[in-house]
């Protein structure tokens, strides 16, 4: 965290010596001509700036630094320049503790966050590992996927698979109905039922050997439909 400049506004200085604020300004902008003529920078004890009153005015003031305030204290004498040194020397004591705890509660923070983002990164090369695995169905590969990306972006950046309808094999749809899967198939395909609408394709494994066969499984949706064709 850079570090802050810390100042008073000039108009509590102006409290806190006793004085009227404009007089304190024409002050200020005497130490300021000054400091002008010389290689002094002027932001170093003085900072220009403005303020609404409470007419919704815009007034000019200053936000003044420690050493603004140690210029300002050496031109008081006494018992003045005794409380005025005190106070703004606590002021500034205040405010640099402040700063403090604030900083280390931002490296506290910091350091949670390094650490949360490193268990995600773990979690996530985890998760990657995982669906890595050749024999792994390829939707599950891609929950993997999604919700290794999801740790590692705070967002999934990959989908996760949308969630299919259930299907039913011929045989299924048969004991819905009272029929044999033989019938279901006779009858689906004189009717021309095997589409998109009623069912889907399917590459399986073949019962008697290695070679992969075309299985159509068939949705909820064309029991009222063949129910309708075996009562006509």
């Amino acid at each position: 965290m850079p570090k802050q400049e810390m100042t008073i506004d000039s108009r509590e200085v102006a409290k806190m010596v006793g004085k009227d604020h404009s007089h304190l300004l024409r002050d200020i902008k005497g130490y300021i001509e000054i400091l002008g003529k010389s290689n002094f920078g002027l932001a170093d004890f003085f900072i220009e700036n403005t303020y609404i009153d409470l007419q919704g005015k815009r007034r000019n003031c200053y936000k003044v630094t420690k050493k603004g305030c140690e210029m300002i204290a050496h031109k008081l004498t006494g018992e003045k320049g005794v409380l005025f040194t005190a106070t703004y020397i606590e002021r500034f004591h205040d405010m640099e503790q402040s700063i403090n705890q604030l900083q280390i509660h931002a490296s506290k923070q910091q350091l949670i966050e390094a650490r949360l983002r490193n268990a995600k990164s773990r979690q996530a090369s985890l998760l990657l590992k995982m669906a890595d695995n050749p024999n792994l169905n390829n939707n599950y590969k891609q929950v993997l996927f999604s919700y290794a990306s999801s740790l590692i972006a705070d967002k999934p950046l990959i989908p996760l698979p949308t969630a299919e309808e259930k299907t039913y094999s011929a045989g299924e749809i048969g004991k819905m109905l009272g029929v044999s899967a033989n019938k279901i198939g006779r009858l689906t395909n004189e009717h021309n039922l095997k589409t998109e609408k009623y069912g889907k394709l399917f590459h399986d494994k073949s019962k008697y050997s290695n070679k992969e066969v075309e299985t159509f499984r068939y949705y909820e949706s064309i029991v009222p439909e063949l129910r309708n064709i075996l009562q006509n």
